[in-house]
């Protein structure tokens, strides 16, 4: 048995903080209260910290790194991850080539391939992992397996194949199915694919979660395009790290959260997530026309080497540019996407890194899309950017709003990732709990475990309470933080003590352990 003794226990309910100490015996919560250590305890002095659920991210791209064991998400205090979003997922099987960049982030996998949800699940049985991993089945991967990447709409066959396929995963455990719906292939499928796709997940008593169509000037519809798709098939809906991009956008995030608000006061089951920074990230292929990547990269590169084709994708690409290229940050340059293999002209992009597509047009004399454009075909489209969107008005806005669980989004690439892949947490208690009071501690352990446990059915999960698995993270309120940013993301945060992940210590006194007490997280529909 474990007694965490004596600290500032915030349940995850919302409830004031209290005095108390947490019991915990055979992988859960045995009880919360006054609790006189005994001979069989270790007991654990919290005095002084603050005793929580363990953070639950809803939305990761740690898909393949729970696979490799990274710590990024247990160092900031993450106990349980759903993996799957954007349309993305490891299973089922990708085809080998004829691929989009954003399948890049599962370069690495190697030999390992993922038949359904079922092999994803059983890997994950046999190798461990730090966090527990629930996983969404990702429309883009499945469009991909049954058809690659083409626009046109699904044969019969094909249609077949997609739905079995996603009924044997859903079937197997995948907790729901994501959209891309911004990039392709995902963005190819029409309204009335996507409501087919969706009462099959109804079905099965799982979750769609939906990055938008548009979060820029055509927001409000793509908005509408999810919350109808709730309407007509009974499907829950999750909106995808919720923003409007561009400052001449940022007018509408009043009426984006009103459509949100009508449609819960509806009877729609919808829910918002969002993380605490002004800047996102994501592959510079997302800003082109979706045409442009139809069969993959190797066909964008020859669009781009065609003087016409690529005349129309500048000019679409400038029209639907929510923010300037003095936004878009290159953060990293993947040389082995796609077998670009590295040589002396692949390395001298790594200088790319850091510096703004403004910075760089202006450095060579060209137009910002003419350089972006020029960049795309340099280093076969391997460019990931973090892109700044937000204003902070907005981001409060979003953060406070009460269905809004807080994620990471985080992407594991090389170069400078996004600083949330390592501290999205420490960020939001540090910066914006402690240091500019838009939360209270009791608010900020809420909406990063209780809320987001309940939206997605994670059983016994995100409350400290008897019969709970003891998933726990005990912090400094006062210290925690991080100096992780855009420049110089890889930092470790600070103030995290320990960590449990049901009921094995994962971190102890803020030193990793070589321990794999997570679990796969299997929806029961």
């Amino acid at each position: 048995m474990i007694l965490l003794s004596n600290g500032t226990v915030v349940d995850g309910s919302g409830s004031p903080g209290r005095e108390a100490s947490v019991l915990i015996h055979g992988g859960r919560i045995r009880d919360v209260g006054t609790v006189v250590a005994a001979p069989d305890m270790e007991v654990v002095d919290c005095s002084g910290l603050t005793v929580a659920p363990g953070f639950i991210d809803v939305h990761s791209h740690s898909d393949l790194e729970v696979l490799e064991h990274r710590p990024e998400k247990v160092l900031q205090g993450v106990t349980t991850e759903v993996v799957g979003n954007c349309g993305f997922s490891l299973f089922p099987k990708l085809p080998s080539e004829k691929l989009v960049p954003s399948f890049d982030l599962f370069e690495r996998r190697g030999a390992w391939t993922w038949t359904d949800a079922a092999a994803y699940f059983d890997d994950l049985q046999k190798v461990g992992s730090r966090t527990n991993v629930a996983a969404l089945t990702g429309h883009a991967t499945l469009r991909a397996n049954v058809c690659g990447i083409k626009a046109a709409r699904l044969d019969s066959a094909e249609w077949r194949r997609m739905e079995r396929r996603l009924s044997s995963c859903l079937e197997q455990g995948s907790i729901g199915f994501s959209t891309g719906l911004n990039e392709a292939p995902s963005s190819y499928g029409d309204f009335a694919e996507l409501a087919r796709l969706c009462r099959i997940v109804r079905k099965h008593d799982a979750y769609y979660t939906t990055h938008l169509r548009d979060y820029k000037f055509h927001i409000l519809q793509a908005v509408e395009e999810a919350l109808n798709l709730g309407r007509e098939t009974g499907v829950s809906v999750q909106l995808s790290h919720l923003q409007t991009v561009g400052r001449m956008n940022w007018e509408k995030m009043d009426a984006v959260l009103d459509l949100v608000d009508r449609a819960e006061r509806d009877g729609v089951d919808v829910g918002v997530d969002a993380y605490p920074y002004l800047a996102g990230s994501c592959h510079l292929t997302q800003i082109l026309p979706s045409w442009a990547l139809e069969g993959g990269t190797g066909r964008l590169l020859e669009r781009l080497s065609d003087k016409e084709t690529r005349a129309r994708i500048a000019d679409e690409t400038e029209a639907n540019l929510g923010n300037g290229w003095e936004n878009l940050l290159i953060a990293s340059v993947r040389e082995r996407g796609h077998q670009w293999i590295a040589s002396a002209r692949a390395r001298s992009h790594q200088s790319l890194v850091g510096r703004t597509i403004y910075r760089v047009a202006e450095e060579r004399g060209r137009s910002g899309v003419e350089t972006a454009l020029d960049l795309l075909q340099e280093t076969r489209a391997s460019l990931m950017i973090v892109s700044f969107n937000q204003s902070e008005e907005n981001l409060r806005k979003v953060l406070s709003h009460p269905l809004t669980s807080i994620i990471t989004d985080g992407v594991y690439t090389e170069g400078n990732p996004h600083p949330r892949t390592f501290g999205t947490y420490p960020t939001l208690f540090g910066e914006f709990v402690r240091d500019k009071g838009w939360f209270t501690v009791e608010e900020a352990v809420r909406k990063s475990t209780a809320l987001p446990a309940r939206r997605f059915k994670l059983e016994r999960r995100g409350l400290l309470a008897p019969g709970y698995w003891a998933d726990v993270t005990v912090f400094d309120a006062e210290r925690i933080g991080t100096r992780a940013d855009y420049m110089e993301p890889r930092h470790a945060p600070r103030g995290i003590h320990h960590l449990l992940v049901n009921g094995e210590w994962a971190l102890r006194e803020g030193k990793l352990l070589d321990r794999f007490p997570g679990r796969p997280l299997k929806h029961r529909g």
